[in-house]
This record gives structure tokens, C-alpha cells and sequence, in this order.
């Protein structure tokens, strides 16, 4: 059964942890993977059969994907809105943005509805948990590294590490003006919208 998870069941001991820094290239292996504190880089094919690999041996596994696993619409136009989550402000209070809906943002979400489809339709044997992960808003000095993003989450789930984090709920996603969905809700898939763990650069 997959479903998604909530803040009560972020805790390290709480079962397997398998986090997933997806990617969508069709050569490299650009998805960083995170398991029993083994990293690994693979491309997202690989990825995608070892994450259902360990959705039929690990019970329960925790699945966390680096990608927006939500999506919000402006209830007045209808037109995609970003999350309260999809942007910080500058130290001249200007918003600075990652949205879902174009970008990176997009390409990995893509990357993840083909993901979930292999998983869902696997009928895994494991009582999978969903999660969103959210590194962002990093330093255009810092090169996005996979390995680096994977364990900020790891350190994020544990309570641990030097970086700041915080973990919405699904309800803390949303404002007066938005409606915020799950993703797979376009895909006919009864999952709920999952906590987010997102890293605070």
C-alpha cells in the first residue's frame, strides 16, 4: 500500500529510509539515491527499478523524492500558483522563486509522476510512505551536488546536521488564495498531499 506520510512518522527509526534526489536525463545517472546511509548514482531507469526493488523487500519503507509532490492553482484564475514553500524572500524583501510549475521545478516532477506510475502499478508488498523533499534556494556558488542534497535530508529526518530545516504540513502549503493538490490526484492515484521536509538555505 502506498499513502503518503505525516510529521508523526519523520522519525529515523521509524522504518526504512530510502530518499531520492530524482533527475530526468536520458544518459547520465543524475538521480542521487540514499539507503541504510549506502549513497549511490544512478540514471533515473535504474532508479526507478531500485526504488521498486526496495518497496517489496523493506516493510515499512519511507520514501522520500526530491521533487514537488503538490501543486497549487489560484482559486479566482485557476492559472498554477506557487506553494507557500516555492519562495523566500531576499535581504531586500524580494521574492526569489522555485516554482512547481516551470524550470527544474517542473522537469522533476514529470520525473517523479512516471516514477510513482512504476511503483503504484507494482503493487509493491511494502507499506510505502510518501514524503517531499525540498533543497533549494542554494547558492548560485554551489553546484547542485545529489550526495550533498541526500543527506541534508537524512540529517533533516534524524534532527541532526548544521543546516537549517523545517517540516510543513500539508495544510501549511496553502493560503487564502490558493488551492493545493496532490500530483498524483492527475494520475488517478488516491494519495493525499505528503509532508514536506524542506532544507532552509
Amino acid at each position: 500500500m502506498i499513502r503518503a506520510g505525516t510529521v508523526d512518522d519523520i522519525r529515523w527509526s521509524n522504518g526504512t529510509w530510502l530518499i531520492l534526489d530524482i533527475g530526468f536525463s536520458s544518459k547520465d545517472e543524475t538521480c542521487g539515491i540514499l539507503l541504510d546511509e549506502k549513497e549511490e548514482l544512478l540514471t533515473f531507469n535504474n532508479a526507478v527499478k531500485k526504488v521498486i526493488e526496495v518497496a517489496n523487500v523493506r516493510r515499512p519503507l519511507n520514501l522520500v523524492i526530491e521533487a514537488p509532490l503538490s501543486v497549487a492553482f489560484d482559486k479566482t484564475s485557476h492559472n498554477p500558483k506557487n506553494r507557500n514553500i516555492d519562495y523566500i524572500l531576499n535581504k531586500d524583501n524580494k521574492p526569489i522563486l522555485r516554482p512547481w510549475y516551470y524550470g527544474a521545478g517542473c522537469t522533476v516532477m514529470v520525473a517523479t509522476m512516471y516514477l510513482m506510475r512504476e511503483l503504484y502499478d507494482s503493487c509493491p508488498s511494502a507499506d510505502v510512505k510518501l514524503f517531499e523533499g525540498f533543497v533549494s534556494f542554494k547558492s548560485k556558488k554551489n553546484k547542485s551536488n545529489h550526495s550533498d542534497d541526500v543527506k541534508c535530508l537524512r540529517d533533516a529526518i534524524k534532527g541532526e546536521g548544521t543546516r537549517n530545516y523545517r517540516i510543513y504540513k500539508p495544510e501549511e502549503l496553502e493560503d487564502e488564495c490558493a488551492n493545493v493538490v496532490s500530483v498524483f490526484k492527475l494520475m488517478n492515484m488516491d494519495l493525499d498531499i505528503p509532508p514536506v521536509i524542506k532544507i532552509e538555505n
